[in-house]
């Protein structure tokens, strides 16, 4: 074996030693019965692949893109350094879960991205909410190859073992549908657990359709308009009433 075949199957071999499940992702994601929602998330990646210049250059874009979102509270954006890992830990809060859409901004092709930016887009992916009737769909779709291909090359998707982005979504109601991987209090607790290494060629795909929740001020109101039209009938009746009286009286 030659010195540089063997220069290539010790580095392959570091790399896999290093870059083996330490690569994981965790999101929360809560809604609740006002419409609005709160998403925890938290991802671990290898130092070696996440500079301190990448981790700050991240976080500016977090803050300009999630940050400048007229919706959305971007309550936590922290990148730390914790047994040689960068750990990104985000917390976002919003007031209507629809605004979640479309909320990072297309990307001018004319401007070459920084690994900030690509990372950012490449974790939140894709996000659509759609109406029917009274039920709504949010469909994410997040597309990993490029990212793992740029940075780990094109067979890097072997050496990432274990490593899998986790998302749990928890809500007010029972789920209508969703491809979930597990469904469980009731149905108000839906979970996907993702390989990295399937995501080379596969995106990741959350699919929920669920009941739109209703304020508590619209049943209030349901009840006050009900009670004034029970009222109002009360009311018309009883002088009905007294009218026949008064006629049968006069005759």
């Amino acid at each position: 074996m030659t010195s540089m075949k063997l220069f290539c199957v010790v580095f392959l071999g570091l790399m896999s030693l290093l870059l083996c499940s330490c690569i994981e992702g965790e999101e929360e994601i809560f809604l609740n019965k006002d419409g609005s929602a709160r998403v925890v998330a938290t991802y671990r990646v290898p130092g070696m692949l996440l500079s301190a210049e990448d981790a700050q250059d991240l976080r500016a874009s977090i803050e300009a893109e999630v940050g400048g979102v007229k919706n959305l509270r971007l309550l936590t954006n922290n990148v730390e350094k914790h047994n040689g890992d960068r750990v990104i830990m985000l917390e976002i809060e919003t007031d209507d879960v629809s605004t979640i859409e479309g909320s990072l901004s297309e990307h001018d092709p004319a401007v070459e991205m920084t690994k900030g930016d690509k990372i950012l887009h490449a974790i939140v992916g894709r996000i659509l909410v759609s109406r029917e009737g009274l039920k709504v769909h949010l469909n994410r779709e997040i597309h990993l190859s490029s990212l793992l291909d740029e940075y780990l090359g094109s067979s890097g998707a072997s050496m990432l073992g274990d490593s899998a982005f986790r998302y749990t979504m928890y809500l007010p109601h029972a789920a209508v549908s969703s491809n979930a991987h597990e469904v469980s209090n009731d149905g108000r607790t839906l979970t996907w657990n993702h390989q990295l290494a399937d995501c080379r060629n596969t995106p990741i795909n959350l699919s929920i359709m669920t009941h739109i929740p209703i304020p508590w001020w619209v049943y209030a109101l349901l009840v006050v308009v009900a009670t004034g039209l029970l009222w109002a009938l009360f009311v018309i009746v009883a002088k009905k009433r007294v009218t026949a009286r008064d006629t049968s009286a006069q005759e």
